[in-house]
């Protein structure tokens, strides 16, 4: 319960010590990891009081199911991110066509006039 949370951990920030993983989002990485960690740790304290309160009698199963939750919220974070970049994407290129548009009719009319002066 307290081995692995730890490694995935270290290995966020290990990625984004290498440059493989942005800080922000990072930050609900370390954040998930952490309290799994923390809950591990002091599972008398903190993880058995917090299983019964939430209706699990064996808490190791409670630490599962806190850990799925925020599984689904980093979830949530990520599908929002993917979403604002698609929009953005989308009017990047949008924009680049138009400006290839009008590229192509400076050109055109560019030509037309060197035709002219010819």
């Amino acid at each position: 319960m307290i081995v692995m949370p730890a490694f995935m951990l270290l290995s966020v920030v290990e990625m984004v010590r290498r440059r493989r993983l942005r800080e922000d989002y990072s930050l609900l990485w370390i954040a998930t990891f952490s309290l799994l960690v923390i809950l591990a740790i002091f599972r008398d304290i903190l993880l058995d009081p917090l299983a019964q309160s939430m209706g699990i009698a064996y808490p190791p199963a409670a630490l599962f199911v806190i850990g799925f939750g925020l599984l689904l919220i980093l979830s949530l974070q990520f599908s929002t991110a993917l979403t604002k970049l698609a929009v953005q994407n989308k009017q990047a290129a949008q924009h680049i066509a138009l400006l290839t548009a009008r590229v192509r009719e400076l050109e055109r009319h560019f030509d037309e006039n060197n035709e002219l002066l010819n």
